[in-house]
């Protein structure tokens, strides 16, 4: 089983399994069992929805009508989860984290005996419709276990693997929709077979532990290889078994394998689906990839998730990950990144210490052509904003911004195929959007005059705080906030993260 974390003072990151996750919110109060029967056509739906919107706990499904197994959702669905996920504490070290553990991959290592491969079904008995029969949206195009099922492949020149996470649609009783677009890793891999006239090897695998959920979502460069993201995360080698009917690797813990081909020229309608912006995808024409065979553990439970915009699995796991990734990328390229915040695609705001006129415009042009989530809006802010608070980053928009000097537009930019701006024509495409939110110090200075001053009164502060500040419980930088044994200490021991409020108490 994993071992816990180092003494860095963050939690847990090396977890065995779901299984071990899933546990972990056990302990937390944070997982819902409903096992009384439901019906997939909407209650799962409904159900989930209501449980993302209110960030409410992971819910496990045990009876589902028409289907054999048991299912999870909204497992990392909520904030507190995904960084639980990580043994991150809060939003505002999570990328510098992120890039610390990340400075070196970690291969895998391959084992020969995995939980994952315990059970196998072969030919007619492979009934996907057994396995995951759910809707998971009012006007989707059928059924679509493939919402947090991982798809990996292997580029046919360089041997790397690539674990992206594609919606698929059951076609048939062994044949899914395959919706990767064209600029993602793996359906660039099955283009490459295509090319070459051949059927591409493929897995999916779903009901793995949280590091390789959060890695398979990332938008990385071309050429990496996410499960060794997964080991820098996790600080510890991921366990990898071959697969059976080829010679791809998945992770050995994994609740279900799915093998099979994708084959070149094979095209089928999927879809609709409602995604991850919070609105419905067209239907496409897609490959289809054909399951041959299944593998699975004893007592399986399958992973699912209902896609919209944030709160949602997708819009964490994908958002935060690519973030992370993106951040790491701008603050090789541009100097005085301090910090970045993203959703899910189409916002960036970047926290930097501006060093010199245009600073902000480079890391816009940074965002926009060396990242590879494909953002669209790019707000650029100072070092005194707290990009983790809207209401800070608004301040700047709404006081240091002078629209025909610092909002920046730059048409046909390389865009989401998801992107429900732009028509069916245009998909691809986007427009650039950056807003210069820093104070315009260089503008000030050419004239002779002095940038107007912050009312902050920092010095006051500092001051106050050493004087009053253990007797200030509700201050959260006061001592008592942070953790001494003071005479105002707050109440309950977990303040404002714990969503409890300190009761209120006389200091003279």
């Amino acid at each position: 089983m994993a071992e816990s974390s180092k003494g860095d003072g963050m939690g847990k990151r090396k977890w065995y399994d779901m299984r071990e996750f899933l546990a972990f919110l056990e302990s937390k109060k944070d997982v819902m069992h409903i096992r009384e029967q439901v019906d997939p056509g909407w209650e799962i739906n409904g159900i989930t929805r209501l449980g993302l919107q209110e960030h409410g706990p992971a819910i496990v499904f045990h009876r589902i009508k028409g289907a054999d197994y048991p299912m999870v959702t909204n497992l990392l669905g909520t904030d507190r989860r995904y960084l639980w996920a990580l043994g991150i504490d809060k939003w505002s070290d999570f990328n510098e984290e992120w890039v610390r553990r990340t400075e070196k991959t970690v291969p895998w290592r391959v084992v020969k005996d995995a939980p994952c491969q315990e059970v196998r079904i072969d030919g007619k008995k492979i009934d996907l419709h057994r396995i995951c029969n759910t809707v998971w949206h009012q006007h989707d195009g059928g059924e679509f276990p493939g919402t947090l099922s991982v798809s990996v492949t292997k580029d046919p020149e360089s041997g790397v693997l690539n674990a992206g996470i594609y919606r698929m649609h059951t076609l048939g009783r062994n044949t899914l929709g395959w919706g990767a677009p064209e600029y993602t890793h793996g359906r660039q891999h099955y283009m490459k077979y295509e090319r070459l006239g051949k059927p591409m090897p493929m897995a999916v695998i779903t009901g793995y532990d949280p590091t390789v959920f959060i890695c398979a979502s990332t938008r990385t460069p071309p050429d990496v290889d996410e499960f060794q993201i997964a080991g820098a995360l996790r600080e510890e080698p991921l366990d990898m078994v071959k697969c059976q009917l080829s010679d791809i690797v998945v992770p050995a813990t994994s609740e279900w394998v799915f093998e099979g081909v994708v084959r070149p020229g094979v095209r089928k309608i999927e879809g609709g689906f409602g995604e991850y912006t919070g609105y419905y995808g067209e239907a496409r024409s897609n490959p289809v990839f054909e399951v041959q065979r299944i593998t699975h553990r004893r007592n399986p439970i399958f992973l699912g998730a209902r896609e919209q915009w944030y709160p949602s699995d997708s819009a964490l796991s994908v958002g935060k990950s690519s973030q992370a990734v993106a951040f790491k990328t701008l603050r090789e390229l541009v100097p005085g990144v301090l910090d970045m915040r993203c959703d899910v695609t189409y916002e960036a705001i970047v926290k930097i210490d501006k060093l010199f006129p245009g600073h902000p415009q480079q890391v816009m042009d940074a965002v926009w052509g060396a990242t590879y989530a494909r953002y669209k809006h790019v707000i650029v802010v100072d070092k005194d904003i707290d990009i983790w608070n809207y209401d800070s980053v608004h301040w700047a928009l709404s006081t240091r911004v002078r629209a025909d000097r610092d909002v920046n537009i730059l048409p046909r930019r390389a865009g989401q195929w998801l992107d429900p701006a732009v028509a069916l024509r245009e998909k691809g495409w986007q427009t650039g959007f950056g807003i210069d939110a820093t104070m315009p110090d260089d503008e000030y200075r050419f004239w002779g005059e002095k940038p107007p001053r912050t009312v902050d009164d920092p010095q006051i502060v500092e001051k106050v705080l050493k004087k009053w500040g253990a007797k200030l419980h509700w201050v959260k930088s006061a001592p008592a906030a942070r953790g001494t044994k003071a005479e105002g200490k707050r109440a309950g021991g977990q303040g404002v993260r714990a969503g409890r409020t300190a009761q209120s108490r006389g200091v003279m």
